[in-house]
């Protein structure tokens, strides 16, 4: 292998190889309103604020167990998971006896806990554990993902070993950008506003006027395009600058929610007078719209992935002044080290042959970084986590 110059390179933190058409679950609808905490909108009691769910749709042929699978969230721009919980058919509902699958052709709906809307309550397969707890039987970090705000980013994770939680789990599908926050309604985001937002024009004008709407991560219902069958491993955030004095942050994510999502309800019409209670969830627990393939579900994910993140190590980790990256039996096209924050930084790795290769991390500062691998084939990439001192 040849010298490698590394310099930062903005990308995801987790990333699996891609996926065929049709051939793994992926995200196919969102929801998050805008209802007020206290206010009845029809349900058994008052709201909490916390009308939210997110949908899986199984594209494929086979029926799905869902024993590997887990939703996480980035909270507020995090790098790492702030909630991750496990899927798990008919907890927190009235039918907690049923297999923990998925048929084909059918959808699964994670919702809040504390959503009281009947339509979500109905539509519900699982709610998620209560706001932030510190435990639970579906609980892997931190408590209840479906807590999302419009600048979280939201993952669907599957674990090649079968069970949620036990060893790496491998993004499948990814809403907004990892380890950063997106634009808030004036093109600027500071470290708790903004919300994923974007327009396509294959979208249809608003009624009565030329405007094609945003589609919006925060006080809308979202579905997936019917074009769509298969997540999203990485979505790239772009480098952000900071001006001093100033603490707020100028983000550009590059990131368009509207390139594969659409809004079929508004808490707001554009134009028109804010309506919390006028949002629908009437697609919630159906994907009826999908046009894509229904393919064959992958019985083990990415073997190849797997193979050559086996075949990588990094040591020592921490490590102070040098790191060695070990390779053995892959071929290596390219290696990148990164932070979490999308800027450059310089590093140098040195070695004669494919087997070991140093990496000069004497002129960083101690933190958290990540290393980029990419096969030489350009098919597979993986992510090691690199601690220095």
């Amino acid at each position: 292998m040849n010298k490698h110059y590394l310099v930062l390179s903005a990308a995801l933190l987790l990333s699996g190889a891609a996926h065929a058409q049709g051939t793994e679950l992926f995200f196919s609808e969102y929801d998050e309103g805008a209802h007020q905490n206290g206010v009845s909108y029809g349900g058994a009691t008052t709201s909490t604020g916390s009308e939210r769910a997110i949908e899986i749709y199984n594209p494929t042929t086979s029926t799905v167990s869902l024993n590997a699978y887990s939703v996480r969230r980035y909270a507020n721009g995090s790098a790492t998971p702030t909630e991750e919980e496990r899927l798990v058919k008919g907890f927190g509902t009235a039918n907690t006896n049923q297999p923990n699958t998925m048929n084909t052709r059918t959808t699964f709906v994670l919702a809040s806990g504390e959503a009281t809307l009947p339509v979500i309550r109905n539509a519900a397969n699982q709610f998620s554990v209560g706001h932030a707890p510190v435990s639970g039987p579906t609980v892997i970090i931190g408590g209840g993902t479906v807590y999302f705000n419009g600048n979280d980013a939201m993952a669907l994770v599957r674990y090649p070993s079968g069970t949620a939680g036990v060893g790496n789990g491998i993004i499948v599908d990814l809403i907004g950008v990892i380890g950063q926050l997106p634009q808030d309604f004036t093109g600027a985001a500071t470290t708790s506003s903004g919300n994923w937002r974007g327009t396509n024009p294959l979208d249809s004008p608003y009624p009565g006027t030329t405007y094609i709407p945003n589609v919006v991560s925060e006080n809308q219902s979202l579905t997936r395009r019917a074009s769509v069958s298969r997540g999203v491993q990485s979505t790239v955030p772009t480098v952000y600058t900071v001006t001093p004095p100033s603490t707020s942050y100028n983000y550009s994510s590059g990131y368009n929610i509207a390139d594969e999502w659409v809004t079929y309800s508004y808490s707001q019409p554009p134009g028109g007078v804010a309506n919390p209670g006028g949002q629908l969830y009437d697609q919630l627990g159906q994907h009826n719209d999908y046009a894509g393939p229904y393919g064959t579900y992958q019985t083990t994910i990415s073997g190849t992935l797997e193979k050559f993140n086996a075949n990588i190590s990094i040591y020592p980790n921490p490590a102070h002044g040098t790191a060695t990256v070990e390779i053995k039996d892959a071929k290596v096209g390219s290696i990148t080290v990164m932070n979490n924050l999308g800027q450059r930084i310089g590093a140098q790795a040195k070695g004669a042959g494919q087997e070991k290769l140093t990496l000069d991390v004497s002129s960083l500062k101690p933190g958290l970084y990540f290393v980029q691998i990419w096969s030489a084939d350009g098919q597979t990439k993986i992510y090691k986590e690199l601690v220095v001192q």
